[in-house]
């Protein structure tokens, strides 16, 4: 696999929180209204990317997001539950740049669901969270890319000569 896609869910409320990053995010908060705006008006660009398999975080807000921004697409959607979110203890350890376990485990965790989505057909689109972004990107080696991403940012991930590089698509 030379590329894929990668979008971070909506907003919710959680990510308006003024410590949003000391509060855990459960799973099953949806999209808020900016949240389903955002993904609405990402749509045409993702249609028009060559997107072949879709693979999503089972939390809602990811489940959300991926129909809104998939809706003119007939390509295969699956769940990889190793694209879940990190909790606030290792967001806070991820961009603090600290190898602990937590980080670690959950960087292993994350490698195994971009080995599962990288396995279909693709190019894939990955929809999960910014601590599966920022995972990647420490897995990838990204240089040059902000590693915290907004909310419905499209990404695209390539590789050459054996570096990857990730580029904000507009």
């Amino acid at each position: 696999m030379t590329e894929f896609y990668f979008i971070r869910h909506g907003q919710t409320d959680y990510n308006i929180l003024v410590n949003h990053d000391k509060v855990d995010h459960p799973p099953h908060v949806p999209l808020n209204e900016t949240g389903r705006a955002q993904a609405i008006s990402i749509e045409p660009i993702i249609a028009q990317l060559p997107v072949k398999t879709i693979c999503c975080s089972p939390y809602a807000r990811a489940q959300e997001t991926k129909n809104l921004i998939a809706s003119r697409l007939n390509v295969e959607m699956i769940d990889i539950d190793d694209l879940g979110e990190c909790n606030a203890l290792i967001w806070n350890e991820m961009v603090a740049r600290t190898q602990s376990h937590h980080v670690l485990s959950f960087e292993e965790k994350v490698k195994k669901g971009l080995d599962a989505a990288l396995s279909k057909t693709g190019p894939v689109l990955i929809v999960a969270h910014g601590g599966v972004h920022w995972a990647l990107c420490s897995i990838l080696n990204i240089v040059g890319h902000e590693w915290a991403v907004d909310n419905c940012v499209p990404i695209h991930f390539s590789i050459k000569d054996g570096i990857w590089k990730a580029k904000e698509i507009k």
